[in-house]
């Protein structure tokens, strides 16, 4: 972590233990444990998925090799943080990252039932501790230990959609990092890879290996690009490259980017239009946002801008309205306009509307939104529109004279289109992270 990281980082953990500390306070705990968590075996068998950090460990930390390692925060005081660093020869032991030895009271075990005694001696001289994440051994016996309840989460959950100043910069440089990796993306398309490969050259260039990525990449060729989570990578190419669909982000410091760009193989062509005008209509859009209120007002004016592209194109017969309006652009564009992120792709407190912890109901046209707070500086969250020809949602619709069904023919097998930016509210505009790096 470079010098000016380390100033934010320490302006960071001073906002963070302001928070922390109100809540605790608030709802009458002396103390919580903040635990990492461990992986779990698959069953039967001595393999795991790789490790997940809980985010809230990670909000502290921003260190994600810190398996078992617990974190005790108390009100207005020094965090004591208790590490695991066992003496192995079969893995590489983690260790202390430097940063964090001036802002925690660090201290190192080398097994497992060393840190649990030591952690059941802090509780024991501690009053009512709120426990955050997934108990890492038994408590039984220490009754000042609990799970607190909804309303504490909640109040958390949405304080962590405010990003501050160090937040942002590792959000920022995040997407540098996945920027590297799309324009690799991109070559190997162009010259005729397969899925894997194109995958394989997104992380050779971003400089990740596969369980270092935020979520899987997604990496669609030509129809692939209508599965809007397509979880596979064909090791051989299509016999006709027509269009690339990827979804892929990188982190830094545990924050997240998340970028989706479709190319299609043939310029001037009738996708590559589409492209180009879900491109325009995406970046209007994000313009617009400064004088939006609040996300379901995004949402609802991104399906308007929508079915002003399907008519453009001639995808449908009709007036934007009626598109609208007969809900043709669900069948088109049947997902979020965008998500909160941070420490996790899918950023936690898109859904609880006030600092009170108070959960809101998505609209009842758009109930899978996971998103529908107000719009306000500071939040970090994706733009992604997209229009795709999937068989499945077009089955729905079959002989409605509203679509223009010759030209879905032609455009069903290149999938879909995705433009997707990380942007930032700023008080009077917004800050698009994607764009300083990545057309």
């Amino acid at each position: 972590m470079n010098l000016v990281s380390q100033d934010k980082y320490s302006e960071h953990l001073v906002q963070l233990s302001n928070t922390w500390s109100k809540l605790l306070t608030k709802h009458n705990f002396d103390c919580a444990l903040i635990v990492a968590g461990k992986a779990d075996y698959y069953y039967d068998d001595d393999q795991s998925p790789p490790f997940h950090a809980n985010p809230y460990i990670l909000q502290w930390i921003t260190y994600d090799d810190c398996e078992h390692c617990l974190l005790l925060v108390k009100p207005y005081e020094k965090p004591t943080l208790l590490w695991y660093t066992p003496k192995d020869f079969w893995y590489l032991p983690s260790s202390t990252p430097s940063w964090l030895q001036e802002h925690f009271t660090c201290e190192i075990y080398e097994t497992l039932g060393e840190l649990q005694k030591s952690c059941k001696e802090y509780i024991r001289r501690t009053g009512r501790t709120a426990l955050i994440g997934i108990e890492p051994f038994s408590l039984e016996k220490h009754a000042n230990v609990e799970k607190p309840d909804e309303v504490f989460i909640q109040q958390l959950a949405y304080t962590r959609a405010y990003k501050s100043d160090f937040e942002i910069s590792q959000i920022s440089r995040a997407t540098e990092i996945a920027a590297l990796g799309h324009r690799a993306s991109y070559d190997a398309f162009k010259h005729g890879e397969s899925e894997l490969d194109i995958h394989l050259a997104y992380l050779q260039a971003s400089q990740q290996s596969h369980s270092q990525l935020p979520y899987p990449s997604i990496v669609g060729l030509n129809e692939h690009g209508s599965v809007l989570h397509y979880q596979h990578y064909d090791t051989t190419p299509p016999q006709t490259h027509r269009s690339l669909l990827i979804d892929a982000g990188a982190k830094s410091h545990c924050y997240h980017s998340d970028i989706t760009r479709t190319y299609a193989h043939e310029e001037g062509s009738e996708f590559a239009t589409l492209i180009e005008r879900l491109d325009d209509m995406q970046q209007k859009v994000i313009g617009a946002i400064k004088n939006m209120s609040n996300f379901v007002e995004l949402h609802e004016a991104t399906h308007r801008s929508i079915a002003d592209v399907l008519v453009d194109c001639g995808i449908v017969n009709c007036s934007a309205d009626d598109a609208y309006e007969q809900k043709l652009t669900d069948v088109f564009y049947p997902h979020g306009t965008g998500h909160l992120l941070g420490l996790q792709t899918h950023d936690l407190g898109g859904h609880i509307v006030d600092s009170d912890g108070t959960l809101g109901s998505a609209p009842e046209r758009f109930p899978t939104l996971r998103l529908i707070r107000k719009i306000e500086p500071n939040l970090v969250f994706t733009v992604e529109p997209g229009i795709y020809f999937i068989p499945v949602l077009l089955d729905k619709v079959t002989g409605n004279e509203a679509i223009n069904w010759s030209c879905v023919d032609g455009l069903i097998k290149f999938g879909g289109v995705r433009i997707e930016d990380n942007v930032l509210v700023l008080p009077d505009s917004t800050h698009n992270f994607t764009r300083k790096v990545l057309n």
